[in-house]
């Protein structure tokens, strides 16, 4: 009875606290609704105002960053003007205003002078230390530029030279050799030259934008560094009585801008078979009229000076080139045989400083006075022995022989010439007037210095064999001199001396010979 009582009191109280919590979860469930969409109404709201913003500041954004290309492009326009003012301003200081009878730089011009002018200073690894000074010309100028460089003497030595060369067998007596070798060099110059102090010459006609023209431009620009850092002009010009030693320095210089050009090429995307020549190109007629002698000579720089500055190249790169024109080989003998400048204990060879003042024979001083070297003789020798066997071969007309020296430094070497000429050591001759010097019988002075004993032999037969052919006569042979002294108004003599030198007398007659033997080998030397 009792349990039964208390189930039903536990019944009845349970259903009143049941409602209650009935009701309570109604209320929670009710509150948790209102509050879920109270807030996402907030978040709804929330997001849209933010939607609004950004899209207000992406509209911002872009107006920004149209403003900013437009300040961006006016920034970058004013620059190029900048630049652009600055190229014109530089280029009228550095040509000392304006030019009269010139056309004007284009922009173009301007901003490719500047790179190519860059681009050389790097690669050749040397600043500028001044300013150069570009001016437009004409070739008229230009080649008269040309005929002023060191190397090709003035209109008033311009016969004396002829007649020297004509008398020693460089050439025969017609020859003017001024305008051959201007002629020469006129084929070889291309848009610009370098004329010195600073100042290079450009072509009027000519633009810097073609491959051809911006390798010449960079080629003079090479040359201007060589003349600020080393003092190339003076030094080319200090060598008065000695285009042998002259010769030597054009070739380390020539052989530097080679090795230049090639990288020039390689960096700026020219083909390496561009040429630099210009419209002076000579024709086929200018070429034929261009002894032999004269050609091998003066291409000899620009022929052999790379195979020698290659040399200097491998040992230490550009600061052993700087070095060899800094500090330059004494003759063509060092550039046909690199090892004699390399080595620590060279000797310098034999310059016969006899007095300048005090060489005259009576009152007659010499029309001429230099040094042949080794290229002089062995290109003499080579050509007597060339037109020697054109004379057998019963073609004498043939006057020039092929090329030597632009084949290379093997080819050159193998020629027999060649081979009597390679033990030189020094060399020295005087050309006196003889008359007119109608079909080179100038009076000829000689002395040569050779290295060894065999040296001098060799060179000894080798220049009776070459006088005997170019006079057409026939030397005596006694005790270690060979003479000549017929009724053709000529007296020759080719004598061995002491040590290893060898003299040579080609003369008009024996007392003149006498004359320069009391001066030159007195009988108590």
């Amino acid at each position: 009875m009792k349990s039964t009582t208390a189930l039903g009191f536990v019944v009845f109280a349970a259903i009143p606290i049941g409602l209650l919590l009935w009701n309570i979860k109604e209320m929670n469930t009710s509150y948790v609704k209102r509050s879920i969409h109270v807030d996402i109404s907030k978040l709804e709201k929330e997001v849209e105002d933010f939607r609004l913003e950004s899209a207000r500041l992406k509209d911002e954004n872009n107006n920004l960053r149209h403003q900013l290309s437009i300040e961006r492009d006016n920034a970058s326009g004013l620059i190029k003007e900048t630049e652009r003012l600055e190229l014109r301003l530089a280029n009228y200081r550095d040509s000392g205003g304006a030019q009269k009878d010139a056309r004007e730089w284009t922009d173009e011009e301007l901003k490719i002078r500047k790179e190519i002018q860059e681009l050389t200073s790097t690669i050749r690894d040397l600043p500028l230390k001044r300013n150069l000074r570009y001016r437009l010309t004409d070739w008229d100028e230009m080649i008269s530029t040309l005929s002023k460089m060191p190397g090709v003497v003035s209109e008033e030595d311009s016969e004396r030279q002829s007649r020297a060369y004509s008398s020693m067998g460089f050439v025969t007596p017609e020859i003017d050799v001024r305008a051959r070798t201007l002629d020469l060099l006129q084929g070889q110059l291309g848009a610009a030259i370098y004329s010195g102090e600073d100042e290079i010459l450009i072509n009027k006609e000519a633009t810097i934008k073609s491959s051809s023209d911006r390798t010449s431009l960079a080629l003079e620009i090479a040359r201007s560094l060589q003349d600020q850092h080393f003092g190339l002009m003076a030094s080319l010009n200090d060598w008065l009585y000695n285009d042998d030693a002259k010769l030597a320095l054009w070739a380390v210089a020539a052989g530097d801008t080679n090795l230049f050009k090639i990288r020039f090429q390689l960096q700026s995307n020219v083909s390496a078979s561009v040429t630099t020549q210009g419209p002076t190109k000579m024709s086929r007629e200018q070429f034929e009229r261009i002894p032999s002698f004269v050609r091998e000579y003066y291409l000899f720089p620009f022929s052999l000076g790379d195979h020698f500055c290659q040399n200097l190249y491998d040992e230490d790169r550009w600061n052993s080139v700087n070095e060899g024109i800094a500090r330059p080989p004494l003759s063509t003998a060092e550039i046909l045989h690199p090892d004699r400048y390399s080595k620590d204990d060279s000797e310098e060879p034999e310059r016969f400083r006899w007095n300048i003042s005090a060489l005259e024979i009576g009152e007659e001083g010499p029309i001429w006075n230099n040094v042949a070297g080794e290229l002089g003789i062995a290109l003499l020798l080579n050509q007597s022995d060339f037109l020697q066997r054109m004379t057998e071969l019963g073609q004498p007309d043939i006057l020039n022989m092929p090329d030597l020296v632009s084949k290379g430094i093997e080819h050159f070497s193998n020629r027999d010439g060649s081979k009597a000429a390679a033990g030189w050591n020094g060399d020295r001759y005087l050309v006196y007037a003889n008359g007119n010097g109608k079909d080179g019988t100038d009076h000829v002075y000689w002395r040569s210095q050779w290295i060894s004993e065999k040296d001098a032999e060799e060179f000894f037969h080798a220049i009776v064999k070459s006088i005997e052919f170019r006079r057409k006569i026939k030397l005596s042979d006694k005790e270690g001199e060979y003479t000549f002294n017929g009724p053709r108004d000529r007296y020759i003599s080719v004598k061995k001396l002491d040590d290893n030198q060898i003299r040579v007398l080609d003369v008009g007659n024996k007392a003149f010979a006498e004359k320069l033997l009391d001066k030159f080998e007195p009988p108590s030397s």
